[in-house]
């Protein structure tokens, strides 16, 4: 539970939580992504604004639903809202999904991913200012994902690779990179004229 205390245009103090579990949040914004820092040393919540957001927690801080329970063991990570550990990731993910009527979109189902989409993906993933990054972090999870994203795509003026490359560019700032000329290196639209095509498109909630 999060109640507000005041708010103006320098920013927002807040309290969450009760008891000894009450604390302070704090937020940053450098211009295109805004973090929530719940208590000092907390979890993080890190959000572009309209369709990504990550949550970061301390090594030693127990988590449940979508996060997993942070023990450090992967094979036990999956406990679904209902009927226990699932071993197949949609499974787990439908099982947490709100509002419960609706359908999560399945990743898993098999794509065929066309030659001009594996290029433009090859061609982001692999542009010199993000090789910095791959010793941190694979790139090859996130290729196959921005594959299936643009074959995928029906959306008109709609650079799905952007979409995906932003997603890996924020988890290699996790590992303390700085990555913050990536639109300009890899010729990705600009924040301005992504946040005006989803302002002007209803894009499906995935």
């Amino acid at each position: 539970v999060v109640s507000t205390q005041s708010t103006g245009s320098s920013g927002i103090n807040a309290e969450y939580g009760g008891g000894a579990r009450r604390g302070e949040v704090t937020y940053t914004f450098d211009g295109e992504i805004l973090t929530l820092t719940l208590g000092e040393g907390g979890t993080s919540i890190r959000w572009n604004g309209f369709n990504g957001v990550q949550i970061i927690t301390p090594p030693n801080r127990r988590t449940c639903g979508l996060c997993g329970n942070n023990n450090m063991k992967q094979d036990d990570e999956f406990l679904s809202r209902w009927v226990g550990r699932v071993k197949e990731t949609y499974t787990f993910i439908s099982s947490w999904q709100l509002p419960q009527n609706r359908e999560c979109y399945n990743n898993e189902v098999e794509v065929t991913v066309t030659q001009e989409a594996k290029e433009k993906c090859s061609e982001l993933f692999f542009n010199p200012y993000m090789l910095k990054c791959q010793d941190k972090l694979p790139v090859e999870k996130y290729e196959i994902a921005c594959g299936r994203a643009v074959t995928t795509s029906t959306y008109e003026g709609w650079r799905a690779e952007c979409n995906v490359l932003q997603s890996y560019v924020l988890e290699c700032e996790t590992q303390g990179l700085n990555l913050r000329r990536w639109r300009e290196e890899t010729n990705c639209e600009t924040l301005e004229e992504t946040q005006q095509f989803y302002h002007s498109t209803r894009l499906p909630t995935r």
